[in-house]
């Protein structure tokens, strides 16, 4: 039985880890194209698997999975990458080491991640405040309605101005309770 050659090309890699699973497809078609191969170690839970990968990061430079060593060149790659620059490391020719691969965002596509939808959220709470704002605000008549400020909003320059200089500030030096709805402090606090 013929033993089949190791590979110069070492992977370190965790079983749960989503970049590493991205790099699966790069590896079978640089596998499929140049016949290369790639040994394998999973280091997130075998110890002497992580012991290698420590020896080779020199430094921690890299400090994380998916991993790549290439023991011919011992030029290394950190993380998900494109796949000419994973081509060019495999076959010795100048990589990058930390080049990500481009986002997949499609123009136009709504932003799901959770900051994306707290922005969003943020976004149509502030438009429909504002709207009810102006409808109140177009109800009132007289010289107490406001007056308009850019934008469409309405402001009373003067109840701010006496709300945040005058009592909030009294209420809080007293440090005695006040009779300040609690609902007028926080307007007192809020930004303007």
């Amino acid at each position: 039985m013929g033993r089949t050659p190791r590979s110069n090309l070492l992977e370190f890699y965790g079983i749960e880890c989503d970049h590493c699973v991205d790099m699966e497809p790069l590896i079978e078609q640089l596998k499929e194209e140049t016949g290369l191969f790639m040994r394998r170690f999973e280091v997130w839970y075998n110890d002497d698997n992580l012991r290698l990968l420590q020896k080779l990061d020199k430094e921690g430079s890299c400090g994380g999975v998916p991993f790549f060593y290439n023991k011919r060149s011992r030029e290394w790659i950190c993380g998900a990458t494109t796949y000419p620059n994973f081509k060019a490391w495999a076959l010795g020719q100048p990589s990058e080491r930390f080049l990500p691969p481009p986002k997949e965002e499609e123009e136009g596509k709504e932003d799901t991640s959770t900051m994306g939808q707290i922005r969003s959220f943020i976004d149509r709470i502030r438009k429909e405040g504002m709207e009810r704002m102006q409808s109140r605000m177009g109800e009132s008549s007289g010289e107490n309605a406001g007056t308009k400020a850019k934008g469409g909003a309405f402001v009373w320059p003067r109840v701010i101005h006496l709300v945040r200089n005058a009592i909030a500030p009294k209420a809080v030096q007293t440090n005695r309770r006040s009779s300040i709805c609690p609902s007028t402090l926080a307007l007192a606090s809020a930004p303007f």
